[in-house]
């Protein structure tokens, strides 16, 4: 377009403006002549200024604040909160409140914070603590540089910082979380509510991001964990826990000297803060002593630091049981509960015939040193022996010291156990750990007596009419002294569920009334005669009442110094031949000794009149 054109373009445009602004003008000039529409138009414009001029004076502050100071809330509950307030306590931030909460606490646990009464007594003291039930406000003077206005109420705390920038409260920040993470003190308990019921989902129970574990009575690791704490020394300023003087279950801490005492914490004060490497630990132990439960919280949020912390327990429990010997009991509903912790029995105190103990342990160290070779074979990984004889010949004792000498732990059942049937028994074997010793005791009490018949002795199961005692009288059929049918045993036994790597062993004192199903091969590998105590045996068993040491000087327990070494060994030969031979158990023989513990002469002296009267009871009893 040329450039004439474009100037005359513009003057149309500005004649036409002022044309415009001409008549807006006189349209003013003509509506404010009215004396109600110049009113209304004056205070339009006065109230739109003093509006703006008040929301400047408001703005203005709040704009001033966000420019020198930095804001931020700690929600009750979340890990920032006990970061900060426990931070602010060690320094003392409160101190100088005047709205306080007072309770009555033991002091002597408090170590982060000046407490204002603290008598030393043993008993609780006063402590002050914001009450958070009206706004508070207090100032901090952080590294001498720097202050803080800090806001507590029931929501939880605020942080003001006077300061331009934000990296002031990201370094206080952090130095309270490192502050709570390496604080010698143990930190604020993390409010756990006890785990939730069978059956029930836990929903957002925990309220934390932190790695926790819930570890129930009915599992093995339960025992593993408990048994730590204890060990861990922890639970040594408990206030309130069930006492026992019984032998020590599994995970029951034992006080005084003697250890005649047990406890185990119960719920109210059961919790429980420790360090464990470089995390701090809490430990929480819910229920009762019939059925707890325990969860393990650890300030950390890698799940692999719990694993660890598991494995941790798992091989102090393993180092403990080769200390000793535990032994599992059943509750009678399908589970393992109890646990009772037994002094190991060394192996070599074992008095066997020649040859017996250390076969069964060369067979069972092979079994357990192979378990490679029968995956590749595909032959089931189990063992089971079958140790029979008379009663008192050292059948129990043998898989007592065994599990000693193994390093093993020994699951007991009773197959006459009340509530104990085929599927409680079945969820037994099924539970029952790898490298482990499964211990059936008196197996031929849970199924009915084997008798013999008058017209068919040969035949399993006689009607209940003609079945006859060993003397010829006739017998009703007895019932059975167990739900778990020998149906059902044989079908655990070969059942493909059945725990692999475990070792089983029963005993039994009438090898002839046990079914020869249950005895073959595959499911009893190995049958080992227990008999009554040979010349070789009374004489080992005399040896170990009357020890000789090296010194060649008088017998261990010996009184008297008339009894040297080679007269030890000559009364122990004679003590030998003077008992008849494989008539008494060695139970028998070891009760008679210990009336003569400290004599070895008097022990081989009286043997006759001691045999008299063994013959004379007898013959009592059998009348």
């Amino acid at each position: 377009m040329p450039l004439a054109s474009l100037l005359r373009l513009f003057k149309t445009l500005l004649r036409l403006l002022c044309t415009s602004w001409k008549h807006a003008a006189r349209f003013l000039r003509q509506v404010m002549r009215h004396p109600q529409a110049g009113d209304l138009i004056r205070f339009l414009f006065v109230g739109t200024i003093m509006e703006t001029g008040r929301s400047l004076t408001q703005k203005i502050p709040e704009y001033v604040n966000s420019f020198f100071m930095v804001k931020a809330r700690f929600a009750r509950g979340d890990a920032t909160y006990d970061w900060v307030s426990s931070y602010l306590y060690h320094h003392q931030v409160w101190n100088t409140s005047r709205d306080f909460k007072v309770t009555a606490k033991d002091t002597e646990k408090i170590e982060d914070r000046e407490v204002r009464f603290k008598s030393g007594d043993g008993y609780l003291d006063a402590v002050y603590e914001p009450t958070g039930s009206a706004p508070s406000t207090d100032l901090f003077h952080w590294k001498r540089k720097y202050w803080i206005t800090i806001s507590v109420d029931n929501s939880g705390l605020m942080l003001q910082v006077w300061s331009l920038r934000q990296s002031v409260l990201d370094d206080l920040i952090q130095e309270a979380r490192d502050f709570y993470l390496k604080r010698e003190v143990p930190p604020p308990v993390v409010a756990q509510p006890p785990p939730p019921a069978p059956g029930f989902t836990t929903g957002d129970w925990f309220g934390t991001q932190l790695v926790t574990g819930i570890f129930d009575t009915a599992d093995f690791s339960f025992t593993w964990i408990l048994e730590y704490l204890q060990s861990q020394d922890i639970m040594k300023d408990i206030k309130h826990f069930y006492v026992s003087t019984r032998q020590s279950d599994a995970g029951w801490s034992p006080h005084g000297k003697k250890a005649t005492v047990h406890t185990l914490p119960i719920k109210g004060s059961s919790v429980h803060r420790f360090r464990w490497r470089s995390y701090w630990v809490q430990a929480n132990l819910y229920g009762n002593v019939a059925s707890p439960q325990i969860s393990i919280l650890i300030h950390s949020c890698d799940k692999s630091v719990l694993l660890d912390f598991v494995e941790a327990a798992r091989l102090q429990y393993k180092e403990a049981s080769i200390a000793g010997v535990h032994v599992h009991l059943t509750d009678g509903y399908g589970n393992w509960g109890r646990v009772i912790a037994k002094n190991r029995r060394s192996f070599s105190t074992l008095i066997l015939p020649d040859g017996i103990k250390e076969t069964l342990l060369t067979d069972m160290k092979d079994f357990l040193d192979n378990e490679g070779w029968y995956s590749l074979a595909g032959i089931p990984h189990r063992r089971g022996y079958l140790l029979f004889g008379e009663p008192g010949t050292g059948k129990s004792t043998t898989v007592h010291a065994l599990a000693g000498e193994l390093g093993m732990e020994i699951y007991f059942i009773s197959l006459a156990a009340p509530g104990l049937n085929n599927f409680t028994l079945g969820e037994l074997f099924h539970s029952t750990p790898p490298h482990s010793i499964l211990l059936i005791e008196d197996i031929d009490c849970a199924f009915p007596l084997r008798v013999k018949n008058a017209e068919d002795s040969p035949r399993r199961h006689p009607s209940p009419s003609k079945a006859v005692d060993e003397e010829g009288h006739e017998v009703g059929m007895p019932k059975p002294r167990s739900m778990v049918t020998l149906a059902g045993l044989l079908n655990i036994l070969d059942s493909v569920a059945s725990q692999e790597g475990c070792i089983l062993i029963a005993t039994t004192n009438h090898i002839e009334q046990l079914d020869p199903a249950l005895i073959r091969p595959g499911r009893i590998d190995m049958k080992i005669k227990y008999s009554l105590a040979k010349t070789e045996q009374l004489e080992n068993v005399f040896h170990r009442f009357y020890p000789v040491q090296e010194d060649l000087s008088k017998p261990v327990g010996v009184k008297s110094g008339d009894v040297v070494t080679t007269e030890i060994e000559k009364l122990a030969q004679k003590f030998a031949s003077t008992v008849p031979h494989s008539r008494f158990s060695i139970a028998q023989v070891q009760g008679y000794l210990l009336g003569w513990k400290n004599d070895p002469l008097g022990a081989v002296e009286n043997v006759p009149e001691w045999i008299a009267q063994q013959e004379a009871e007898t013959m009592y009893f059998v009348s």
